[in-house]
């Protein structure tokens, strides 16, 4: 029974303000201990608790009367409600608001499509915490404020929380966030491009093209593809956001998908007929030398990015298991 105590303990301090919780932890502490017998059996514990009160009752008693928009009582419940529902909120708007941006996006140039597609996306992105600071923040102030007026209900020792486990391989969320809004961003603009605009990549001389790069009969091959890989990523960056920490289901969805956008990619740029004929002469008039002798140099520079490529993402995964598989001994 000694973890219930410091379950019951742990639900009064986290209500707390940070300020507090260490001396209000060592003070409940040994109020307890001494109010309780010498050898205290599980009924002891569980009359001593009841009588000591509602774990938010007690909270609320230690921090007075204090003036909070949301009070520490229910401060980490609204904290967690908020991430969830921002989460939600921001899956929905940027799922939406790239397709949207798929379908409708009408720029004359590939800059401002850029421009068009990232400007889209953060301002769904901010709308959406907007929106959900406020609906979760509104909620919680009445429940906050009607709390305030009324006696806590009846509680069992089931109801305590369980004791946080220490976390050492934490998932920064900014890192998360930055990584789901300029992933998204990124999909969708390299999507959008394969889809729309590829006529548009090539070589230009006095702002009129002269040669197109890509052959868009190859493209077009690997656009549901690349669609795949961008669903599954930006399904992966929100579970990242979620969970917070490395989880061994998080790491196997994880790897699947840098494994999977990683030969995708390399599939792509040593697809055969990528590049159109009729840029490879203009390069080679431009560099004075031979079609050949372009496409050797486009091959070893392709081997290059290939090597490095996978050396990073091999780096990556390896550091990814290992905070995973140490996360699971703690």
């Amino acid at each position: 029974m000694k973890k219930i105590i410091e379950r019951y303990i742990y639900a009064v301090t986290k209500r707390l303000p940070e300020r507090m919780r260490d001396e209000v932890k060592e003070e409940l502490n040994a109020n307890i201990h001494d109010m309780l017998p010498k050898n205290p059996t599980d009924q002891d514990i569980d009359e001593l608790l009841h009588k000591l009160g509602h774990p938010r009752e007690l909270a609320r008693n230690y921090h007075g009367e204090d003036r909070y928009v949301i009070s520490p009582l229910f401060y980490d419940d609204y904290i967690q409600v908020l991430k969830i529902v921002s989460i939600i909120f921001l899956a929905i708007t940027l799922t939406f608001g790239t397709f949207d941006a798929i379908i409708h996006v009408e720029s004359a140039t590939i800059f401002l499509m850029i421009a068009e597609v990232i400007t889209k996306i953060f301002s769904n992105a901010f709308e959406a915490f907007v929106s959900a600071f406020a609906w979760v923040t509104l909620i919680f102030w009445g429940i906050d404020y009607a709390a305030r007026k009324k006696k806590f209900p009846e509680w069992k020792l089931s109801d305590l929380p369980d004791l946080p486990t220490p976390q050492t391989t934490k998932i920064s969320r900014v890192e998360s966030l930055l990584g789901l809004i300029l992933g998204t961003a990124f999909s969708a603009i390299f999507i959008i491009l394969l889809m729309r605009y590829v006529d548009k990549v090539g070589i230009y001389e006095n702002q009129v093209m002269v040669a197109q790069l890509f052959n868009k009969s190859v493209t077009d091959q690997f656009i549901v593809f690349f669609i795949i890989s961008a669903v599954i990523g930006f399904v992966v960056n929100l579970l990242k956001l979620q969970f917070g920490e490395w989880k061994i289901p998080l790491a196997i969805l994880y790897t699947a998908h840098e494994i999977l956008s990683t030969v995708l990619f390399l599939i792509f740029i040593r697809a055969e007929g990528l590049i159109l004929n009729e840029a490879l002469v203009k390069i080679a008039s431009y560099v004075d030398s031979t079609v050949l002798e372009v496409q050797s140099s486009m091959t070893k520079g392709i081997t290059g990015i290939t090597v490095f490529v996978c050396i990073v993402v091999g780096i990556d995964l390896i550091s990814t298991w290992v905070k995973t598989l140490k996360q699971k001994k703690l």
